[in-house]
């Protein structure tokens, strides 16, 4: 009922505005006028695109808070992964795996000491 009420306000306030320009002379008056009764003619479109837009953000809210859960869920198993790739094996692991002692230069891959 509110809704009505305001349109309707809104109805005759806007031609009012535009004839108010031959007392008042004032152009600001018509240029107001003239928003509402374009506002007026558009609102039904007005409302699907906010209805529209509403949409778009909510599902991108819910995607992204998705992606979010899925990467702290996935963040503890890639954490255990990079920890033990970050960790160099001491001398006695690399003797223990290799078989012998390993050169400072990388280059020699023959066995010797």
């Amino acid at each position: 009922m509110k809704k009505y009420k305001t349109n309707q306000i809104l109805e005759f306030l806007s031609p009012s505005l535009i004839i108010s320009y031959f007392f008042i002379h004032n152009i600001f008056l018509v240029l107001i006028g003239i928003i509402f009764s374009l506002y007026l003619i558009n609102v039904d479109n007005i409302n699907s695109i906010k209805r529209f837009i509403n949409k778009i953000l909510l599902f991108n809210i819910v995607l992204k808070d998705s992606n979010e859960n899925d990467n702290k869920r996935n963040s503890s198993s890639t954490d255990i992964k990079s920890i033990k790739k970050e960790i160099k094996p001491t001398l006695a692991e690399e003797i223990e795996e290799l078989g012998f002692i390993p050169s400072i230069q990388k280059r020699n891959n023959t066995n010797e000491v």
